[in-house]
């Protein structure tokens, strides 16, 4: 690392711990975050590893390629996360590991997920959706053995490269723990594929745009060379991860850095969008959104609504569409954006019918910077003539 970059990475460190309440030390910067979990999950022996549905095939894909047969829980419906009370029924002397995700913002029960998963498996906490929150104890102990965060596209910060990892220091007994840390430790800095990507990716996905179908045939082509960044790459959609785990350094690292300066701003303006939603819909019958998530003040990068049916959701991408909006389509379908070869993913259609119930009908509405509150109450007044 160049004197520069070391100093970025303690500035960006000793950020996450500060906002977190943890050690620096404890934290380690990484590529990408399905990079962090593959490197996490290779630690462990091969097995299974206990997952949700209702996630980008990109959180699942790591479990794949870190040598482990993914197996899928169904949801609780207050919080959109995996229910504690169904994971015994999936988990085995085999599972290896159990990954809580807290959908749109920290809401998965953690305390209540470690004390069904089997003993010895590891708790790692999926929070890419809440960068630098910590599921905690009523102790205020952290719960999660590793915990992931994201400054991809589209998460909490107009980042969109890099990940942060944090390693429970609790967890030092456990036979893994040595493991993940020397590889986190032993990240090189990113190939010259990796410092072409850094480059490219932008000013070409710019040019794609413009030129439409031709320009994404071209994007497509350099993805599969790992010429260029995707939010999905094609690997991916096979159960593939693609690219090589590194260190967060360069640009990424510089933008992480520069931007998470702005982070409680950023929650500030999330917690106004969403307040604009919940308000706005409060007493709408047809729009209903998980409690758990509903929660005055809760930090969400997408705030969710149920619609009664499949038909009324799709109705409602077309009118807020055409009104300039831009509602998020994650997660239609389960394991968005589809698994190009679902055999590898392996998840049986039927087996978590709250997640696909909550797949088709599901409506997530942006809480981004570009959100003005009028844009937001254009949106909720939207829904309300659809839906009211």
């Amino acid at each position: 690392m160049t004197a520069s970059t070391e100093q970025l990475d303690v500035r960006v460190r000793d950020e996450l711990a500060r906002v977190s309440g943890t050690d620096p030390q404890d934290w380690y910067l990484v590529s990408k975050a399905r990079h962090a979990m593959t490197l996490v999950l290779g630690a462990l022996e091969p097995g299974e590893v206990v997952t949700q549905p209702l996630t980008c095939l990109t959180a699942v894909a790591p479990v794949i390629s870190a040598g482990h047969t993914p197996v899928y829980a169904d949801l609780d419906p207050k919080t959109l996360a995996m229910d504690p009370a169904l994971l015994g029924a999936v988990t085995t002397p085999r599972t290896r590991a159990v990954v809580g995700q807290h959908t749109f913002g920290a809401a998965a029960p953690l305390a209540e997920l470690r004390e069904a998963a089997p003993q010895g498996a590891m708790l790692l906490e999926d929070a890419a959706h809440c960068l630098g929150e910590l599921a905690r104890g009523s102790d205020g102990a952290p719960l999660a053995d590793v915990s992931v965060h994201s400054f991809g596209v589209e998460k909490i910060l107009p980042t969109r490269l890099g990940a942060a990892c944090w390693v429970n220091p609790a967890g030092s007994g456990m036979p893994w723990h040595a493991r993940v840390v020397t590889a986190l430790l032993g990240l090189g800095e990113p190939g010259v594929r990796g410092r072409a990507s850094q480059l490219l990716s932008r000013p070409a996905q710019g040019v794609a745009r413009r030129l439409g179908g031709p320009g994404q045939v071209g994007i497509a082509f350099a993805a599969r060379a790992g010429l260029v960044d995707t939010p999905i790459m094609p690997a991916e959609l096979q159960g593939r991860v693609a690219g090589t785990p590194a260190a967060l350094t360069g640009p990424p690292l510089a933008q992480v850095a520069e931007s998470l300066g702005g982070l409680e701003a950023n929650r500030g303006h999330r917690r106004t969008v969403a307040t604009l939603y919940r308000e706005g819909l409060a007493e709408v019958a047809g729009a209903h959104t998980p409690s758990a998530l509903d929660e005055p003040g809760r930090v969400l990068v997408r705030y969710p609504v149920l619609l009664d049916s499949a038909a009324t959701a799709q109705e409602a991408f077309r009118v807020l569409e055409a009104r300039g909006a831009v509602p998020g389509r994650w997660y239609r379908p389960l394991l968005f954006p589809g698994p190009g070869d679902p055999a590898a993913f392996g998840y049986r259609p039927g087996s978590c019918p709250v997640a696909e119930d909550v797949s088709a009908r599901i409506l997530n509405l942006p809480t981004a910077g570009f959100v003005t509150e009028a844009a937001a109450r254009g949106t909720v007044a939207a829904v309300r003539d659809l839906v009211g």
